[in-house]
């Protein structure tokens, strides 16, 4: 289970990201300790783009938005996923929001959490399922301070 997914199951989340730098940090620098990203890892993903279908209701959690629940931005950013579960769910029966908008742990940019009630908020653009190449992984690796390195 990851940040914003539903504690008891009941709903489904797409983790997005404005950026291809941060999407690749959110997904393949998870553990900051480790110097590299393996070529096994980039190869087991791909990369889509995502356009709005329709206006996006976010609820945010940045700036004041987090201390307004009682968080603060290391529970955010954290490994611990359990308070952050919980304002998911609040936020998903509470309002009417298509998800959560948040700062990334990994370069503080933007990110969305869009619940599956939104699905049709968002369509896939022609550049879908794309394979991220062994160029572009090594500069998006340096872009963290990582190493793209073959097994």
């Amino acid at each position: 289970m990851f940040r914003f997914d539903a504690p008891d199951g009941s709903y489904k989340v797409l983790y997005a990201a404005r950026s291809l730098e941060t999407a690749f940090g959110e997904t393949l620098v998870r553990s900051p300790h480790i110097p590299y990203v393996t070529s096994t890892a980039v190869k087991a993903r791909v990369r889509s783009e995502l356009a709005a279908a329709r206006t996006i209701r976010l609820y945010s959690l940045i700036d004041a938005g987090v201390s307004a629940h009682g968080l603060s931005f290391t529970d955010l950013h954290g490994d611990a996923y359990g308070r952050t579960q919980e304002i998911s769910a609040w936020v998903h029966d509470s309002t009417s929001a298509d998800g959560i908008l948040y700062t990334s742990r990994f370069d503080n940019q933007r990110c969305v959490a869009l619940f599956d009630r939104a699905i049709d908020a968002v369509s896939t653009s022609p550049v879908a399922k794309k394979i991220i190449s062994p160029a572009e992984a090594t500069v998006l690796a340096h872009h963290f301070g990582k190493t793209y390195v073959e097994p």
